[in-house]
């Protein structure tokens, strides 16, 4: 049998479903309404739902065809007139009805002490640091990453595949530790002062970029890709403890970080280069990283903003947190949409379709009965953060002043050849000046290269008095 596409809507007294079933013989379609059990059959289609409310076939259900759509549509009554059914964009999650399920079957899967997320999610606290299990206690050969930190040993069998998409080298034999401060020192060492400091300088392509208003989806209709992936998605319950639990929104909101930087930054209008920065500016998709808090997704995503994409902007990255907050609060439908288009986006990036493997295909599932205050409250969160060039610890601040007082200083120079000799003799290593690069830029490059060389701070009387010497 077929799943057919679908899709609810309702109003106060009446479920409405619609069912595309363009190769069905109308006449032996079959019906069923009862409670909250809905069915249809029109060979080769079957789909039955679970509804979150009840309803009831009574003289005021009604179905019929529609030939130009090829579109069954059925009103069902509900049995409590005004009932709001909440949920029903979640559609892998109504298409198995409850039921007795095995531990063992692959309706359900076990990852640590169970709790109920109506139990353990109201007394989150996204600023304090929960002890991680796996980094302390278990030996290094036990480490496990992936979605709700259930795969290890995969890189014995997909080593060659997986060292394409994640900046990791030996995660099977690394603690969250060490995987971290691996991470720390790569970002650290890739960080390039003269790209920074060219869009901090040269914002003409930036400030559009800031200034960029996402659009809404709120109360939109699933596109019919959207639907298609949802309707084949697995009904499964994740059972996790109370850290893997935060962890698991933790990693949720470093993906939607990376999302939103990328949809920034393309305008809402995916590049071939999106699926490589998404899984790069993530942490978690990157580096396998199991978030303790919020404060270190927020850093981290700030720090790999500013590494490895196309523009490196502290504006832009602020913007993207703004714009994750949003969606936060929008609720699950609209994180759910995020992550469909970055499962869509990687299927077509080889092989970053591991990444879905790994993560984003069970987020999809997840988020399906992920609860919207704990997303509401992340986004209360985020927002709440006061965040400043000092946190990402790369040495913006002395980078961008010394830089501001080389080039007020280059402007009492009258000449260019005058500029290039004070150029000269700053520069720690001599190397020839780029004609094709503009003066402020190269003045901009040569304090970058102090900066980086030297871990005392620079300030205007520090380089005034190294001109004076000169």
């Amino acid at each position: 049998m077929i799943t057919p596409r679908f899709k609810l809507s309702q109003d106060d007294n009446y479920l409405f479903v619609t069912i595309h079933a363009p190769f069905s013989r109308v006449s032996d379609a079959e019906i069923y309404m009862d409670g909250t059990d809905f069915r249809f059959h029109s060979n080769p289609y079957y789909v039955r739902l679970n509804l979150p409310g009840e309803i009831i076939e009574n003289d005021e259900a009604k179905a019929h065809f529609d030939a130009d759509t090829n579109e069954f549509k059925i009103t069902c009554p509900k049995v409590t007139k005004g009932t709001y059914f909440q949920g029903l964009d979640m559609l892998s999650s109504l298409l198995k009805p409850k039921g007795k399920r095995g531990v063992d079957s692959k309706d359900i899967e076990v990852l640590g002490e169970t709790c109920t997320e109506d139990d353990s999610e109201s007394d989150f606290d996204w600023f304090v640091e929960q002890k991680v299990e796996t980094e302390t206690d278990l030996p290094s050969s036990s480490s496990r990453y992936g979605f709700g930190l259930k795969h290890s040993g995969l890189f014995a069998t997909l080593a060659e595949e997986l060292h394409q998409v994640v900046d990791v080298k030996n995660p099977d034999n690394q603690s969250v530790a060490e995987r971290r401060t691996e991470r720390l020192e790569q970002e650290k060492s890739e960080f390039n002062p003269e790209h920074y400091l060219a869009d901090f300088f040269q914002t003409d392509m930036i400030d559009p970029l800031v200034h960029y208003q996402l659009p809404s989806r709120v109360g939109e209709e699933w596109t019919e890709a959207e639907t298609n992936l949802l309707k084949n998605f697995p009904n499964k319950d994740f059972l996790l403890d109370h850290d893997q639990l935060q962890s698991t929104y933790l990693g949720l909101v470093d993906i939607l970080l990376a999302y939103c930087y990328d949809t920034r930054i393309t305008m809402s209008d995916p590049t071939v280069e999106s699926a490589w920065a998404i899984a790069k500016i993530s942490g978690t998709l990157s580096w396998l990283e199991n978030f303790t808090s919020i404060r270190q997704v927020v850093e981290c995503f700030l720090r790999r903003s500013l590494c490895f994409p196309l523009f490196r902007s502290f504006k832009l990255s602020l913007k993207a947190i703004e714009d994750a907050c949003c969606i936060l609060k929008e609720g699950r439908t609209s994180v759910l949409r995020c992550f469909l288009q970055i499962y869509q986006l990687f299927n077509k990036s080889d092989p970053r379709y591991l990444l879905n493997q790994l993560y984003i295909h069970d987020y999809c599932v997840w988020i399906q009965k992920s609860n919207d205050e704990t997303l509401a409250s992340l986004s209360e969160s985020l927002k709440s953060m006061e965040l400043t060039k000092e946190d990402v610890n790369l040495n913006l601040v002395d980078l961008e002043r010394a830089a501001i007082n080389l080039m007020c200083n280059s402007d009492d120079s009258s000449e260019e050849s005058d500029l290039e000799e004070q150029m000269a003799r700053l520069t720690l290593k001599k190397k020839p000046v780029l004609s094709a690069i503009p003066t402020d830029l190269q003045v901009a490059a040569e304090a970058a290269r102090m900066i980086s060389s030297s871990e005392s701070d620079f300030d205007s009387d520090d380089v005034s008095s190294s001109e004076e010497s000169d």
